[in-house]
């Protein structure tokens, strides 16, 4: 793919799975209810199987599994280990949801930040920073409203999070934030990361404020702010206004900002379709670009990077059915299988998907970023 193109993949995948990919189910479960028990399965299907589509990436390419091999041997199983011992203590739901979720919400967010600073490499324009404010905020603020506005999603959250007593909550809150603060001024860069500061200063207001109110509202100001001063930066580029990457921005901001204000459920859906859709785009892309630039590495991926559509959803089918499968015949297995592959999912795409490696630039189709 030329890094000409101002798109990722192609307009049309990049409108239909990365940017709009989440719009129907989004609209239809909200506007036609009756529809929403069909598309939540779609949704879970696709988000469920996604994460398998890192394995061949880190496992079928010599070069990558070579970096850290025993890192990449050792760690799906302990992560099922841990799982196991979850259950064995009795860390069960809504506990190990809660810990899944928040987890599920870095990474969903994560790479959204990720494919905003792709479509800036693409364009050749894009400050870093204001594109982790403008990522960070929004998807920070449509959080707190869920918090803030007692949405039916939170429930089980804050279930597990009352527990504790609100007193020790508030204390650990901002002791993990005073903490995180100076760990961050004693780092190397000498400074707070823009995104850490907002996290800290919203993450303390919160925990003044038990109703979330004052995170929320504040939270939707910094978000307005930093969008206005992102559009200020990008109409100043000296390039042709990047097309592409705004209406991925405006994606974001309906997502996470304005969806939740609507529907809770329908917001949790389509988040859930949209990073699985995004992920596997990029995946076919990159293994695309491996058999191009690196087809020695990784044969079998090469070989799969000929007919990318027929062995995704070969792949899709295949994963999905084992996996109901596992759920029809042995559900707790399914459980522990499906929460540990999932954080080894986690890990590993911060192994691999770092874009100030040139071969993983090159890959996306774009340009190494610092």
């Amino acid at each position: 793919m030329s890094t000409r193109s101002p798109w990722i993949v192609s307009r049309s995948v990049d409108l239909s799975c990365i940017t709009f990919g989440w719009a129907l189910f989004f609209f239809i479960p909200y506007q036609l209810p009756t529809y929403a028990t069909q598309f939540h399965f779609l949704a879970i299907t696709f988000f469920v199987a996604h994460r398998y589509f890192t394995f061949p990436l880190v496992y079928l390419d010599r070069v990558e599994f070579g970096r850290h091999p025993i890192i990449y041997t050792i760690t799906p199983i302990l992560c099922i280990l841990l799982v196991i011992l979850c259950y064995y203590f009795r860390i069960d739901e809504p506990e190990m949801f809660a810990i899944w979720y928040l987890f599920n919400f870095f990474h969903f967010v994560r790479q959204k930040y990720g494919i905003l600073r792709i479509y800036s490499g693409k364009g050749k324009w894009g400050h870093k920073q204001l594109d982790e404010w403008v990522i960070y905020s929004w998807s920070l603020a449509g959080f707190f409203y869920l918090f803030a506005s007692q949405a039916e999603i939170e429930g089980r959250l804050m279930h597990y999070l009352n527990l504790l007593g609100v007193e020790v909550l508030y204390i650990g809150i901002i002791a993990i934030t005073i903490g995180w603060v100076i760990y961050q001024w004693q780092s190397k860069e000498g400074k707070v990361k823009p995104a850490l500061q907002f996290l800290a200063v919203i993450v303390l207001i919160s925990a003044i404020n038990p109703s979330a109110n004052l995170a929320m509202q504040v939270g939707y100001t910094i978000s307005i702010a930093a969008t206005l001063i992102w559009l200020i930066y990008e109409w100043r580029s000296p390039n042709p206004l990047n097309v592409p990457k705004l209406l991925f921005l405006l994606s974001v901001v309906f997502m996470y900002g304005i969806a939740p204000m609507l529907s809770a459920d329908a917001m949790a859906d389509s988040t859930a379709f949209s990073h699985a859709a995004e992920y596997i785009a990029i995946v076919g892309l990159t293994v695309q670009n491996k058999k191009r630039i690196n087809a020695k590495n990784a044969p079998l991926l090469s070989l799969s990077g000929k007919h990318i559509l027929f062995f995704t959803v070969l792949f899709l089918v295949i994963i999905s059915s084992l996996l109901y499968g596992l759920k029809h015949f042995f559900f707790t297995g399914f459980l522990i299988f499906t929460y540990g592959t999932s954080f080894t999912h986690y890990i590993f795409d911060g192994m691999i998907w770092k874009l100030r490696r040139p071969s993983v630039a090159q890959e996306v189709g774009t340009t190494s970023t610092g």
